[in-house]
């Protein structure tokens, strides 16, 4: 299964945020979205989920995404915003459901996803009086709860942005899973180290440009970065065998 994006271009009024962006994404593959701010990751995200109007054709598997009816969507195709509402007057569990039909809950499913990002015991209390790292995980919870086709399509908008460490490697270890079981997983995110360390792929984004896309090893290298973000990085080795990449800096 592939999400292929074909000269995908959005604008706002006279702003262009995307700017004739071909790239495609696997099944089986985690693949992360990188660029400064206003690089235009947000857009290409919505874009690529079917939300965001735009010029261009975003396929899987080679039928478009506004030609699949909105409910057979909604059963393939789960995004995650950045900024994920707060006000709703929901508790966990209500939230939960709201992301599937009343005929097609799947209890079981619901409750370990609760219970495996560590919010099992907010799910009776309302969304709104949890803390932002928390309302995090439960909408991200629900993201995975709104697909049921085999495989599907996720797509995340920084989705551990506001999560502290543990809870950030807990939410990429199910994105792995997701992507190992079959479903096409996109991402942006801001933490270069993080984005090699988890990323399979990459699509460097600066300007509303694609600036390089393919395996992690080749797009986020310190070149390329250096020349996108304006500051030297470097690669340094795990103890565990891995690449991290980080800023340089030096000693005063």
């Amino acid at each position: 299964m592939t999400l292929a994006l074909h000269s995908i271009t959005a604008r706002y009024g006279d702003i262009t945020a995307v700017d004739s962006i071909e790239a495609t994404a696997s099944a089986g593959r985690i693949t992360v979205v990188v660029g400064p701010n206003a690089a235009g990751k947000s857009t290409l995200l919505r874009c690529a989920a079917g939300l965001q109007p735009c010029d261009g054709e975003i396929t899987i598997d080679g039928e478009p995404v506004l030609d699949i009816p909105i409910v057979d969507r909604a059963r393939r195709v789960a995004f995650m915003t950045q900024r994920p509402r707060s006000d709703v007057p929901l508790t966990v569990e209500e939230m939960m459901r709201l992301a599937r039909p009343v005929r097609r809950q799947q209890t079981a499913v619901l409750d370990s996803l609760l219970e495996s990002l560590e919010v099992e015991d907010l799910r009776h209390r309302l969304v709104p009086a949890l803390s932002i790292g928390q309302q995090q995980r439960v909408v991200l919870a629900r993201t995975l709860y709104q697909v049921e086709a085999q495989g599907g399509l996720f797509v995340f908008d920084e989705p551990t942005a506001p999560m502290d460490p543990r809870h950030a490697q807990l939410a990429l270890s199910h994105l792995r899973g997701v992507a190992d079981g079959g479903g096409i997983v996109v991402l942006s995110i801001h933490d270069i180290g993080l984005a090699r360390s988890i990323g399979d792929d990459a699509w460097l984004l600066d300007r509303g440009r694609l600036l390089a896309s393919g395996p992690v090893e080749q797009v986020l290298v310190p070149e390329r970065l250096e020349g996108t973000f304006g500051i030297p990085y470097e690669e340094l080795q795990s103890e565990r065998g891995g690449i991290w990449l980080a800023p340089a800096t030096s000693r005063v």
